[in-house]
């Protein structure tokens, strides 16, 4: 083997290097390419963050709003029974029937029961029969069938609260179920979400800097 076949060979494993031009833009091609990657599954995150954030805003929000409404309802549930008491109290001192006096105290005395912590159920039977006999009593003194109807009305509204107030206690927690399950959810992808924010920051740093480096060619290469 001659010394002309000994160099081609020499030439022909020698180490290709890159010059500065090269090196920069593949370093720039591996930054977009972490970007797009990193951005893509941080986009999906994210929707998916502000998806759970809506949620628990808008649990919050029904949540407030049914507390309002419990408040209101207990007040009124309370305003129809005191109304229907003061009803039957004008009634009592307008009749002088002494029956009629005895029995609207007994029905006074179970109202005053019935306004107390009863279950819906509960309080809707006791409620049927007060209003039962409320309605007997215009058989025993007559023309005072339109008042007996008004006081069995404010008696209907304030159990009709109160059915209304337990459907929203138990949407209540409901919400507050809503809001654990999506901060839960939250707590669960928020770590790689702030990675990725991280990562995809340090990545568009580099690249900022590397595209503003002069590409000149004729510098020292390096090896690959």
């Amino acid at each position: 083997m001659n010394n002309d076949t000994v160099d081609q060979g020499a030439s022909n494993n020698a180490p290709h290097t890159y010059d500065r031009k090269e090196l920069i833009e593949g370093v720039v091609q591996k930054h977009k390419k972490y970007i797009a990657e990193y951005t893509a599954e941080f986009n999906e995150l994210d929707n998916k963050m502000k998806e759970l954030q809506e949620n628990i805003d808008t649990s919050n929000k029904n949540k407030v709003e049914a507390q309002e409404k419990i408040e209101i309802l207990a007040e009124k549930r309370q305003l129809f029974y005191h109304q229907a008491e003061k009803l039957l109290d004008e009634l009592v001192d307008s009749a002088s029937d002494s029956d009629i006096s005895r029995e609207v105290t007994q029905i006074k005395e179970r109202l005053g029961k019935v306004k107390g912590s009863l279950a819906p159920e509960d309080e809707q039977k006791q409620v049927d029969e007060i209003v039962q006999n409320i309605t007997s009593l215009g058989s025993k003194v007559s023309g005072i069938e339109d008042r007996l109807a008004n006081i069995s009305n404010r008696i209907k509204d304030a159990i009709n609260s109160k059915i209304e107030l337990s459907s929203i206690d138990s949407s209540e927690e409901v919400y507050s179920d809503k809001v654990s399950s999506s901060e839960e959810n939250i707590k669960e992808i928020e770590p790689r979400y702030k990675w990725l924010e991280n990562r995809i920051k340090s990545h568009q740093d580099a690249l900022e800097y590397w595209e503003k480096q002069p590409l000149e060619s004729d510098k020292q290469g390096a090896e690959a």
